[in-house]
């Protein structure tokens, strides 16, 4: 009911991104927005009421709020609660200017053999989820905190890799939605593998509590997870792991020291040969190439 569909023939336009963090007392705002809104909840618990129906968004849920909907929070947000929003356009604003419905949902085109595609192959809705869980789901967890970075990032056209990435997050999310084949055992307890893995990923790998708190052996959980991810659980928190560093050394003023013993390395020198092998340069060389993208940003007329 109420779902946000997207058009296939273009990027959805991001108006804006931020993050709230609730006080005592918080509730969403009460408005009737002429974009979408996608709340990300990292943690606690935030209530939104859509036109008389009442979601409450817990850890590692997604809702979406659709454009010319009277929204408004409720009282059964929790102090503490952390979020990632987006506010989004489905389109330029030719349709809604003219009062036409830019929106209106088309079927799914009936996928060919590899081939010629034409423009009509493109021209078909998606419906998105209304809610979605995505703790289980490491992949779309990985895309809102590198489109939540980029956002902060001085890059040029940022707008537009923003747009592309929403588009990625999108189309997962709805694929994600889809009834499957029911997942096995073993599937179940490697995706909550990966989310326990992305909880801990600024820390030091700790395979004896894995293994107290999944109650198994430690090679049969890194064998069945290396057999979902294609790879084994060591490498999966050491990548992580250092991409949490490279966001720490971007977005904040810590030196290349602090930022090791923030993730847990014993000493910087191995800290900075890991980060090397996961980023192909050292955390000199890509400060130094983040200080450049700064400057030549600063230097561009406003």
């Amino acid at each position: 009911m109420n779902e946000v569909t997207i058009s296939a023939m273009h990027y959805p336009y991001i108006r804006d991104i931020g993050t709230t963090l609730t006080e005592p007392g918080w509730i969403h705002p009460d408005r009737a927005a002429d974009y979408h809104v996608l709340i990300y909840c990292i943690q606690g618990q935030m209530q939104v009421v859509e036109e008389g129906t009442e979601y409450l968004l817990r850890d590692g849920q997604i809702l979406f709020l659709k454009r010319g909907l009277h929204h408004w929070g409720g009282e059964g947000t929790m102090p503490g609660t952390s979020t990632v929003w987006i506010h989004f356009y489905d389109s330029c604003g030719e349709a809604a200017a003219s009062g036409e419905q830019a929106d209106a949902p088309r079927p799914l085109p009936k996928m060919h053999a590899p081939g010629i595609l034409t423009p009509g192959d493109y021209d078909f809705a998606i419906l998105l989820p209304k809610t979605i869980s995505v703790g289980g789901m490491p992949q779309q967890l990985k895309r809102i905190t590198e489109i939540n970075a980029l956002n902060h990032a001085p890059q040029s056209l940022k707008h537009l890799y923003l747009s592309m990435e929403l588009m990625a997050l999108l189309l997962d999310l709805h694929r994600g939605s889809q009834p499957g084949k029911p997942r096995s055992k073993s599937e179940a307890l490697a995706q909550k593998l990966a989310v326990f893995l992305e909880a801990h990923c600024g820390e030091k790998l700790d395979t004896e509590r894995i293994q107290a708190h999944f109650q198994h052996n430690y090679r049969y959980l890194t064998t069945l997870f290396k057999a979902k991810y294609g790879m084994a659980i060591s490498k999966y928190h050491e990548r992580r792991r250092i991409q949490k560093a490279a966001e720490l050394l971007k977005n904040t003023s810590m030196n290349i020291t602090e930022v090791s013993y923030e993730v847990q390395f014993e000493s910087p020198y191995y800290f900075s040969r890991v980060f090397k092998k996961v980023m192909g340069e050292s955390p000199t060389e890509y400060l130094r190439n983040v200080y450049r993208m700064n400057s030549e940003h600063d230097r561009r007329p406003h």
